[in-house]
């Protein structure tokens, strides 16, 4: 997504709230907001170098499974569209909302690799990476309910969704590809490889509305589970497969200005 195509969609949800005649935010109905989400992001990567194909062609490493993992967090940022519906029953309010995001940020790391002799990065050795994890955009389904709180008309709730996150995952290495030999260090190659994963999350958290003249103000805190993406990658002349697993995990503090029509 282009930054004129975020902006363009920022600008329409302005123009929308503008036209929309003044009403009262607790009010049952439509509504269209703006949302930004600060996020301390986690994520937790796995690799195993797996020399148990009939054709291995390690000298050193030849059935054996070499595992090693790393993981990090860090911060990361985003801003979103939504657009929901909400209603009440008695003293509860629910709501239904939809939301698309963009977001800003990665997190990176270093996988120290696993080998049994001091001759680096060999063939079928699980080698030392640098990696990183970014977040590109993700779109949303959440629910919330909840009642009024004894102060200020505001209202406190608890929600529960579920959101599909498409990110960018990037990995680099150094070591020996030519099958049956030992490398020196001059013999090394370098390469780096970039995968779109695709996260199915759930999201849990807690916020609270507070009504400003013509805008209903948002706040909360929000637990996503990413769950899990793997890749598996088959070096055919050397007999190696490598398999790796991403797993995510964030707890943001987000707010949002909304407009009912």
């Amino acid at each position: 997504m282009t930054p004129n195509r975020i902006r363009a969609a920022y600008l329409g949800v302005a123009l929308l709230a503008l036209a929309m005649p003044s009403r009262t935010l607790a009010e049952d109905g439509i509504y269209v907001g703006v949302a930004v989400v600060g996020a301390q992001y986690g994520a937790t990567y796995d690799k195993t170098v797996d020399n148990t194909l009939a054709n291995n062609a390690s000298m050193l490493f030849a059935g054996q499974r070499l595992n090693s993992n790393d993981s990090t967090n860090g911060i990361t940022y985003e801003a979103g569209v939504v657009f929901g519906l909400r209603g009440s029953r008695g003293a509860l309010f629910y709501g239904i909302e939809v939301d698309w995001t963009t977001h800003q940020g990665d997190v990176s790391g270093h996988l120290d690799g696993v080998g049994t002799t001091p001759l680096r990065n060999q063939v079928g050795e699980n080698w030392p990476e640098d990696w990183e994890l970014a977040k590109d955009q993700s779109y949303g389904l959440t629910a919330r309910i909840g009642t009024g709180m004894p102060f200020a008309g505001a209202t406190g709730y608890v929600l529960a969704g579920v959101r599909r996150v498409a990110a960018d995952f990037t990995r680099s290495y150094t070591g020996c590809l030519r099958p049956g030999e030992i490398c020196g260090p001059t013999q090394f190659q370098t390469a780096s490889e970039s995968f779109d994963e695709d996260f199915n999350a759930f999201v849990l958290g807690v916020g609270m509305e507070q009504p400003l003249a013509s805008v209903l103000l948002r706040s909360e805190i929000r637990y996503v589970d990413h769950g899990s993406a793997s890749q598996l990658v088959l070096f055919d002349d050397l007999g190696v497969s490598v398999s790796t697993s991403l797993e995510a995990s964030e707890v943001g503090l987000g707010v949002s200005v909304l407009w009912t029509f």
